[in-house]
């Protein structure tokens, strides 16, 4: 029955781009709980919403590829970047400070040669703003729909790239070393699936820093008593992950953002 839970989700146009890993996790846990499969395809539905529903953008780099000069740096090329992270909630909401948000986190770990970015959404439609060279860019969602987009316009630049469509609470990302791990935003979403994931992610990432980051507002524009909320998530993970030798701050108006320096593993 797992079987025709996951093919009856993938026929719905909105779902269709998931990864198939996360589908066949998530129908192996509702089937248990549902009266039967109509009701575990629901149940698959409601999930996935909460994990990829809302914070989908853009399919194509379709303007982005038109506004491309060989400059990273171009005004036009950095205005259809904008536009398409715009369509993405999570990138949307940072926009306004780009010009700040990675030279802040940048004067923590310095600039990274390889950069991994878990549930990366849009986010690497920023690297003009990044500067970080020809660092390797290993770029990973859950969702094919803005990994398509990502690997189109890492293409397009010329950046060392791998895109890869992975569920990270089932599976965990490869074992490539990294100086930095991007984790923008991401630890709300693994805890509404399984409150060990973020845990669990950051003990196993060979890196030696990882970029935590809240949003300064919920989904549904809530901001009153996030922040201290979130803080307390952030101490809570730093003691479950238990290799973490020091923590920074590097937040920016809407977003609080944290620099974990990572002991190597086995140490």
């Amino acid at each position: 029955m797992s079987a025709e839970v996951v093919e009856r989700v993938l026929r719905s146009s909105r779902y269709r781009d998931v990864d198939r890993s996360l589908l066949v996790r998530l129908a192996g846990e509702e089937l248990p709980r549902s009266r039967n499969v109509d009701d575990a395809v629901k149940r698959v539905k409601r999930r996935l919403h909460q994990a990829v529903g809302a914070f989908r953008g853009a399919r194509t780099t379709t303007a982005i590829a038109e506004a491309w000069s060989g400059d990273l740096a171009d005004a036009a090329l950095r205005a259809a970047c904008s536009a398409a992270m715009r369509s993405h909630a999570s990138t949307r909401e940072r926009l306004p400070h780009l010009d700040s948000f990675y030279p802040r986190m940048w004067q923590h770990t310095g600039v990274p040669r390889r950069l991994v970015d878990l549930g990366c959404g849009l986010n690497p439609l920023a690297l003009p703003w990044m500067a970080i060279g020809n660092a390797n860019y290993l770029a990973i969602d859950v969702d094919q729909r803005p990994l398509s987009a990502v690997r189109g316009f890492l293409e397009l630049v010329g950046q060392p790239h791998r895109v890869e469509a992975r569920d990270l609470v089932g599976r965990p990302p490869p074992n490539d070393a990294a100086d930095v791990a991007l984790l923008l935003k991401l630890v709300t979403t693994l805890d509404r699936q399984d409150g060990e994931a973020a845990a669990r992610l950051l003990r196993g990432l060979p890196v030696g820093h990882a970029i935590v980051s809240f949003p300064g507002r919920s989904l549904a524009g809530r901001g009153k008593g996030m922040e201290p909320t979130y803080r307390g998530r952030l101490d809570r993970l730093v003691a479950d992950v238990g290799r973490v030798n020091e923590v920074s701050e590097a937040s920016v108006p809407n977003e609080l953002v944290f620099v974990l320096r990572l002991e190597p593993i086995g140490d």
